[in-house]
């Protein structure tokens, strides 16, 4: 008789960034489907759903609903502001949250899987890149909350470690709609590329207002970010002035067999790595409490320190020392409504979550370089 173990996933379908959590959704729905249905698999997942409607304040009253209905692992939330919300009723449960969606890194706890990626892993290489691309004139812009508030920091002393200028750095908070100021000050100044840590609606909104704006002038623009995913292509249309980049650990791209599989089984959804994310973090989760033949939670990442994975990212692991998921590296640009990879780290990057051990060497050899790309191209 196989066993039943209940997992609780937290995951809003409404709200400002609904897009990405939706598709986070679809992929941990996508995959307890599978291991229901699998007859090899020697569990069933009795699957335990909150929705908090994009409101922070509900995300406390998710995971205790969760909690209450004998989930001892919670699949989920989107936002470092709704993370770091819920971390202190996982902690004082003895429960694992299986958070898999990048952030800004600076955290490390015992009760978190932390499977998304955090700045060595995706923000340090798009910065190298893009430094040694597009040039060293970088604006920054983010959300007016830790997600931004780090990730820009983070940016600001490298740019500065390479010797680059941060023309300016503004915060919006999620929702705003109007980016006219910014904007203008981006024209105005000689930026080489846009660092966007907004997320959701205002992302879409500044993306579509800078275009028009670039149109107008006929000149492209670099914009970069690591939280941009396939999900939310729809919503910018196409971008015929910029050049939007992202970084990540898996990006659909065409003759992709993954991808191929599941509109077999599923139909033509969307499949970002926040889908594969959250994916993985279910199957993760599985493969565990099934080798371990329960779901206590100190079986179950003694289990993930101890054994390669084996992903739909290759093989990979997480670990002991601070919980996290060694990661495939990708950087893709937008090109007629998908994503393009134009950059791939060699290797699987180890989570470095304080930067401690992450080098600015290949930042200070820009320094030294006299020549940088131009700032601004014109559309011929």
């Amino acid at each position: 008789m196989k066993l039943t173990i209940p997992i609780g996933v937290l995951y809003s379908s409404s709200g400002t960034y609904q897009r990405m959590s939706s598709n986070s959704l679809l992929g941990a729905r996508h995959a307890i489907d599978e291991i229901n249905r699998s007859k090899t698999a020697g569990i069933t997942l009795a699957a335990h759903y909150f929705d908090p409607q994009g409101e922070l304040s509900a995300y406390q009253r998710g995971v205790e609903y969760l909690l209450a209905h004998g989930a001892r692992h919670v699949v989920g939330t989107t936002t470092s502001a709704s993370r770091k919300d819920i971390v202190p009723d996982v902690e004082k449960a003895g429960a694992l949250l299986w958070y898999a969606t990048p952030y800004e890194g600076f955290e490390c706890s015992e009760n978190v899987v932390y499977l998304g990626g955090c700045p060595s892993q995706n923000l340090v290489p798009l910065l190298d890149y893009a430094l040694r691309e597009f040039g060293r004139s970088a604006l920054l812009i983010g959300s007016n909350y830790v997600w931004g508030w780090e990730s820009n920091r983070i940016a600001r002393e490298l740019v500065e470690a390479a010797e680059g200028n941060v023309v300016a750095e503004k915060y919006y908070r999620f929702g705003d709609a109007d980016f006219k100021a910014i904007i203008d000050q981006i024209l105005v100044n000689e930026t080489a590329f846009i660092l966007n840590n907004l997320v959701g609606e205002s992302s879409y909104f500044f993306l579509r207002q800078l275009n028009d704006a670039c149109a107008r002038l006929n000149i492209q623009m670099p914009v970069l970010s690591c939280n941009f995913t396939e999900c939310e292509l729809p919503e910018v249309g196409s971008l015929s002035h910029v050049r939007l980049l992202s970084c990540g650990p898996w990006f659909d791209t065409p003759g992709n067999g993954f991808s191929a599989r599941q509109r077999v089984q599923h139909g033509a959804q969307c499949y970002s790595h926040c889908y594969t994310s959250a994916y993985n973090a279910v199957h993760l989760f599985a493969l565990a409490c099934q080798a371990m033949g329960d779901d206590d939670p100190e079986k179950v990442l003694q289990w993930l320190h101890g054994n390669q994975l084996t992903t739909l990212m290759g093989k990979l692991q997480v670990k002991a020392s601070n919980n996290h998921l060694a990661l495939p590296c990708c950087i893709a640009e937008a090109r007629q409504g998908q994503f393009s990879i134009i950059h791939r780290e060699p290797s699987v990057l180890d989570a470095d979550p304080y930067l401690t051990r992450t080098s600015l060497a290949r930042f200070h050899e820009l320094a030294v370089c006299k020549a940088s790309a131009p700032s601004l191209r014109i559309v011929k």
